[in-house]
């Protein structure tokens, strides 16, 4: 029986042993002395818009056989809230005839006739921004523009517009349409 009684006592023993080991490496664990967590916040986009004077714009008169008739159409503003890496934009113009009873000749003022210079921009943002000087509407035309842009930007001016008239203008009131658009 003394052997069965060394064997257990050996078991034991070696038993209690690898539970102090245990015990001991669960207990010599420590909190850390600094920790580090993860923080995730987004910037949403917002969009690209443009607003135009409100309303209708009347400019000065002018007497008959002037050679142009011209003024200010208010302030135009470009707001660039997409906040892209590069940014870029560019607003054209483009507009109706002009006329005055009928479409004859005599009683229009065509968009070839008009130009458009938007003045000097009044700049939010960084970027290359360009007005636009004096540039005949036609089609259309860059009423002003953004390259190399970085982030949120604004531009605002107040363009001035004038009407080549003919010699053979007839007088009265004229009226078209001149639209901004941005892309």
């Amino acid at each position: 029986m003394g052997r069965s009684r060394t064997g257990v006592a050996v078991t034991l023993a070696v038993t209690l042993a690898a539970a102090s080991v245990v015990v001991l490496g669960a207990g010599s664990a420590s909190a850390a002395p600094a920790g580090g967590t993860t923080v995730v916040f987004s910037i949403a986009a917002g969009g690209l818009s443009i607003t135009v004077p409100d309303g209708t714009v009347t400019l000065a008169p002018v007497s008959s056989g002037a050679a142009t008739a011209q003024g200010s159409l208010g302030t135009v503003t470009v707001r660039d809230k997409r906040a892209d890496l590069v940014a870029s934009w560019t607003a054209s113009v483009t507009s109706t005839a002009f006329t005055t009873g009928t479409s004859t000749a005599n009683e229009t003022v065509p968009p070839s006739a008009i130009t458009y210079s938007s003045g000097a921009l009044t700049t939010i943002g960084v970027g290359g921004f360009t007005p636009s000087v004096a540039a005949t509407v036609g089609n259309g035309v860059v009423a002003a523009s953004l390259a190399a842009g970085v982030g949120v930007n604004t531009a605002s001016w107040n363009p001035t517009v004038a009407f080549t008239l003919a010699p053979s203008q007839v007088a009265g009131s004229y009226t078209g349409t001149i639209t901004h658009n941005v892309s």
